[in-house]
């Protein structure tokens, strides 16, 4: 006799089938016909007294369902929610201690890494009192490390966290001003007053063109300025060290860390930029590099505005300000631009102050394309390679990366539209090359097609019958 795991019966050995290393299994004939149907296995009264007395002692789900420390499995998550959803009582006994034994694992776990700390994660020593206090609430915050505060001091989540201010505005949208005139009204000052008093920020308050016509009532009125300044510095800052609490940025996408000295906040519209990079990228030197990219992309019909504006996911190829100081100061290159340009458009703008300069030739009329310049990567040559298949031969494999490159070299495609290009043109070459192609029974050669290298007889005036048909 034999007692089945599931229907919990004892049974004689003849019910239990055999399963892996000629085992008898652990479930009768009937109960495995059920789970192989597609019943969930739930847990027997005995086990089920089982998973809630472990539950009651502490041990996470994760533990009882995936044998976590040397633990035994009782069964699967999903059998779990399916005794849950059959017996309701247990499961509102057991669902709630799931939820908090999971938390107590994640706080003890995250108590571990803290255990025995003596600095903050920047390296900075903890004095006996953050060390006390750490281990009385089982957590650590980088507020509690002063070196750490200091360093954020004036921007950042720190501010927000430290200086016990009302949280701004939340704004369905712009303000609505009066329109029609340049000039901001009694009654839109006011408006702006009253929300600035609140907490907003401009760049949350104020559309482009208000934010323009609040600049020329500024100016105009040295009192107002002087007087709202403060407040608009203010609630800028705030709105940066809020949105930097939630986003836990602390250093720019080019990796440098944001520091008090490294940190440019525009008081104006609240955005917070790295000066390091504003100073490395506005004021940079023009490369050769950069000078051959931009010529390339003016060969291709590439405007002006698509030359200093990223594009792709890409930087700029050059700054408005490099494009500017490239133009004055060095008329050979400047001659090379204007002679490169390919749009009729940017012609006329680069020709503008050049009136002596004659071209050879007449403006060819580029559609406009979207495309950003195709800049030459390392591994390109065998990313391009990939797509010409292998049972062709080598010549036939460089022709096609060269009408690739040459396609993404005139701006025709991105790099996203590779490889149904190089489908295309896989296809169009057999289609043009029947007897380089595959000639077996899995891909015959089609009937029109000609039966010899040297003649014009096709392979439908070949067909005869067999011998023995």
């Amino acid at each position: 006799m034999k007692q089945c795991r599931r229907c919990e019966q004892d049974l004689p050995l003849s019910s239990f089938g055999y399963g892996g290393r000629s085992r008898l299994r652990k479930f009768c004939h009937g109960c495995f016909s059920a789970i192989v149907n597609g019943e969930v296995f739930t847990m027997n009264p005995r086990e089920a007294a089982t998973f809630m007395a472990r539950l009651e002692a502490g041990h996470s789900l994760r533990m009882l369902t995936g044998g976590v420390d040397g633990e035994p499995i009782i069964c699967s998550a999903a059998a779990f929610y399916k005794h849950c959803e059959l017996h309701p009582e247990w499961g509102a006994r057991a669902l709630p201690l799931v939820k908090a034994n999971a938390r107590s694992r994640v706080v003890q776990g995250a108590f571990k890494r803290y255990e025995g700390r003596t600095t903050c994660f920047k390296g900075h020593p903890l004095t006996a009192e953050i060390i006390k206090r750490m281990n009385a609430e089982r957590r650590y915050s980088h507020q509690w490390c002063q070196t750490c505060v200091r360093h954020w001091r004036g921007f950042g989540r720190y501010l927000a966290e430290d200086a016990n201010v009302i949280e701004p505005p939340r704004l369905d949208g712009p303000i609505t001003l009066s329109g029609g005139s340049r000039y901001l009204t009694a009654a839109d000052v006011a408006l702006i007053e009253e929300w600035l008093n609140k907490g907003a920020s401009l760049r949350k308050l104020l559309r482009a063109w208000d934010f323009v016509r609040l600049k020329l009532y500024r100016k105009s009125n040295s009192e107002w300025d002087a007087k709202f300044k403060p407040i608009i510095e203010r609630n800028a800052k705030i709105a940066v060290a809020y949105a930097a609490r939630q986003n836990r940025h602390t250093h720019c996408p080019q990796g440098h860390e944001y520091t008090e000295e490294s940190t440019h906040i525009n008081t104006t519209n609240g955005t917070r930029s790295c000066a390091i990079c504003n100073r490395a990228y506005k004021g940079a030197p023009v490369t050769s590099e950069m000078i051959h990219n931009a010529e390339r992309g003016l060969l291709t019909g590439m405007k002006v505005s698509q030359l200093t504006k990223p594009m792709g996911g890409r930087r700029s190829i050059l700054t408005p300000m490099q494009w500017r100081v490239i133009r004055t100061t060095r008329p050979d290159i400047n001659e090379r631009f204007i002679r490169a340009a390919r749009n009729p458009a940017t012609i006329r703008g680069l020709m503008g102050a050049d009136k002596g300069l004659i071209l050879d030739r007449p403006a060819e009329v580029v559609p406009a394309s979207d495309i950003p310049l195709y800049i030459p990567e390392d591994g390109d040559f065998e990313w391009l390679y990939s797509f010409a298949p292998r049972n062709l031969q080598r010549d036939t494999r460089n022709d096609i990366v060269a009408d690739l490159w040459a396609e993404l070299a005139g701006r025709r495609v991105s790099r996203a539209g590779v490889p149904a290009l190089a489908r295309e043109i896989v296809a169009k070459y057999k289609r043009e090359n029947p007897m380089k192609a595959y000639g077996d029974i899995r891909t015959p050669l089609p009937l029109d097609a000609p039966a010899y290298l040297d003649g014009t007889m096709s392979h439908v005036e070949i067909v005869s019958e067999s011998l023995w048909s």
